[in-house]
């Protein structure tokens, strides 16, 4: 997709008042500011798991997405944006203006060559869901101790080595999946999780277990 199309795509959107937009697989190098104009987004897709394909005994995300390296400021301006899939876009980190989202509820960002969960993740309040696998996350922060509603959370094949005390904290997770990470210890703080139905945690070298269901 051409810029001219792009920008043709998002006045077409603007005017026609759309709530979701997937730009995923077409080709995309740059975001243009003027996406700041679709303030009735609730849902925006520049990357996406088509499907998870098995290579030697590994499920490896098969991608439809761009090559994005930064998004715009005006991105922020997207004031009713539930979710939000940058998954594949080489992005390195996830874009300042995305803690900015105050309404969303789903964050994915699964292989862009994320290293770290910025503490900014914190003022996402209202994040329901984060999957942020396939990347080389070494750590869980401290501040995701403050996204009290959150349900889901997916660090599959990352390089974590601990769950830290802040796990425990998330009375309201569902879903924990922490499978092909570096994790020796299931920790104590496991068992607050009152309302955890999946504990994923296949292909770590675990050697202890110190909660009790």
């Amino acid at each position: 997709m051409t810029q001219d199309e792009l920008l043709a795509l998002i006045d077409q959107a603007a005017d026609e008042g759309w709530t979701e937009l997937d730009l995923s697989g077409k080709g995309l190098t740059e975001l243009p500011p003027q996406i700041g104009k679709l303030t009735q987004l609730e849902t925006l897709i520049l990357g996406k798991v088509e499907k998870w394909n098995r290579v030697d005994d590994e499920s490896v995300p098969s991608l439809a997405t761009n090559q994005l390296t930064v998004l715009p400021q005006e991105l922020a301006a997207l004031e009713n944006l539930k979710i939000l899939d940058l998954s594949g876009n080489p992005l390195i980190a996830i874009p300042s203006p995305v803690f900015q989202l105050q309404h969303l509820k789903g964050l994915t960002a699964i292989s862009i060559d994320l290293s770290e969960i910025p503490a900014e993740i914190e003022n996402l309040t209202n994040l329901t869901e984060i999957v942020f696998s396939s990347n080389q996350i070494s750590e869980i922060p401290t501040a995701i101790g403050n996204l009290s509603k959150l349900t889901r959370l997916g660090l599959y094949s990352n390089q974590i080595s601990e769950i830290p005390t802040v796990v425990g904290t998330l009375t309201n997770l569902i879903r924990l999946v922490l499978s092909r990470n570096q994790i020796s210890e299931i920790p104590e703080v496991i068992g607050n999780l009152i309302s955890l139905a999946e504990l994923i945690l296949s292909r770590n070298q675990i050697r202890a277990i110190s909660f009790q269901l």
